[in-house]
């Protein structure tokens, strides 16, 4: 018997039973649906976070830290906050990592390295709350940051210009501080001030990572405003909250918020993080090699998004093993179904085999059968999977992703097909054991069956 044949009669003998056929489908679409959305959304946002990411690093840029370990969570991986109200007494949660301290001598090692541009120190200030000229909101200091021009660059603008690393007294500000301080767009905040306080610790107490300013009774709490002109407002990426600063304006932030001259000198203390700038990607590896040998931790471009790729694929494996789960579930339908189908066609298959089928026709009669539900539905959860995600990305963009217009959730890649490769498959294993039932009947005892 041809494969087209054996494909007719399995298709009118699945509209025998249409009710209970459609329901077999209905519980296999559920898995293939959640297969297709789990392909379709998390490649969307893989592919979003890729983005940011090359704009927040850069292969020719090695993060690195003066302990021989890499701190478990480091100060690039504490962005993406919105930024948040500020409350009167509040701790500014300054990174304070307690580390042991780059030298000159260590500096000079590290740029002497083959392949090494330059060291960039990154004085982190600890700044108490930010404010704007003539209001009266305040904003936590989630990230007030140095980042060198040349990775500045990187970060495209909506309004203004960007900062060179002697750009003293002007700011670059994150796109979320323009709702945030009650405008409508960023060309309205263009030059106008911005307000860094500072409380000077002069005792402090460290707690994880976060420094907790403390002082006695007899001690005067002194504070300074530190006042900025707003240069230009990033896009929209997850840096939601960062304030960009000259490095000029970020040591003499950190001069006053430690009370000494001693910022990045070999008596700072609190010098234990900064970027190696490289001259080609080819050599981070290399370079990272030598600066670990040297005692020194950090981790590469490709290190930081390798550790992100490996999330998206955890997740992609979690919530994959949910729909698969659910037609491993649904498969019993699919058993069920052609053994009722099989009691149903009895004296059939016995008049089939008494005009020369054999074993083999009958069981590819069943497993063309359990394929054709696989199909039809993989295909439906594929289109109503895509149908989702296209919807939750029309939503998504015209309310909290309004501002990405890079993240596109509903992605068509190849490995979308795999919510109807996955189903068929599912579905043919599941016919197997009721074709070969039907593959067994005797002939004779088949044509008496009532």
């Amino acid at each position: 018997m041809k494969l087209v044949d054996i494909i007719k009669i399995s298709y009118t003998n699945l509209l025998r039973q249409k009710v209970r056929t459609l329901l077999t489908i209905f519980s296999i679409v559920i898995g293939a649906t959640l297969i297709s959305l789990v392909y379709s959304i998390i490649p969307g946002f893989r592919n979003f976070f890729d983005l940011q990411f090359q704009i927040l690093s850069s292969p020719k840029l090695i993060e690195i830290y003066a302990s021989k370990e890499r701190p478990a969570a480091s100060i690039m991986d504490s962005f993406g906050s919105a930024p948040q109200e500020y409350k009167e007494g509040e701790s500014s949660g300054l990174y304070d990592l307690m580390l042991t301290n780059f030298k000159e001598e260590d500096i000079k090692k590290i740029e002497n390295i083959k392949g090494v541009v330059k060291y960039h120190d990154c004085p982190i200030p600890n700044v108490e709350y930010i404010g704007l000229e003539d209001s009266d909101k305040k904003f936590k200091s989630n990230m007030i940051f140095y980042y060198p021009s040349f990775m500045l660059s990187n970060i495209k603008l909506v309004s203004g210009r960007s900062l060179n690393d002697s750009d003293k007294g002007k700011v670059l500000i994150a796109y979320d501080f323009i709702k945030a301080f009650g405008y409508q767009n960023g060309e309205e905040l263009i030059g106008k001030k911005i307000i860094l306080h500072i409380k000077q610790n002069l005792n402090k107490d460290t707690a994880g990572l976060t420094i907790m300013p403390t002082l006695d009774e007899t001690q005067e709490v002194v504070s300074k405003d530190f006042e900025f002109e707003i240069a230009g407002i990033t896009e929209k990426t997850i840096l939601s909250s960062i304030i960009f600063v000259s490095l000029v304006d970020a040591v003499d932030m950190v001069k006053f918020s430690r009370n000494t001259e001693e910022v990045l000198t070999d008596k700072d203390n609190q010098r234990f993080f900064g970027f190696v700038e490289i001259d080609d990607a080819k050599n981070a590896e290399y370079i990272m090699d030598e600066i670990k040998n040297m005692g020194f931790s950090g981790q590469t471009y490709e290190q930081s998004k390798n550790i992100l790729g490996m999330i998206f694929d955890i997740l992609t494996i979690i919530f994959s093993s949910f729909g698969i789960l659910a037609m491993a579930v649904s498969s019993l339908g699919i058993v069920n179904t052609l053994i009722m189908a099989v009691y149903e066609r009895t004296r059939e298959i016995g008049v089939m085999k008494a005009l020369g089928a054999n074993r083999f026709t009958i069981i590819k009669l069943f497993t063309v059968e359990a394929g054709l539900i696989g199909t039809i539905a993989g295909l439906l959860g594929l289109i109503i999977g895509f149908g989702i995600s296209e919807l939750l990305n029309y939503i998504g963009h015209k309310t909290i992703f309004s501002s990405f217009e890079t993240l596109d959730i509903s992605n068509i890649t190849f490995l979308i097909l795999l919510a109807p490769i996955i189903s068929i498959v599912v579905s043919i294993l599941a016919g197997i054991y009721p074709a070969l039932k039907a593959s067994k009947l005797n002939p004779v005892d088949a044509l008496k069956y009532e």
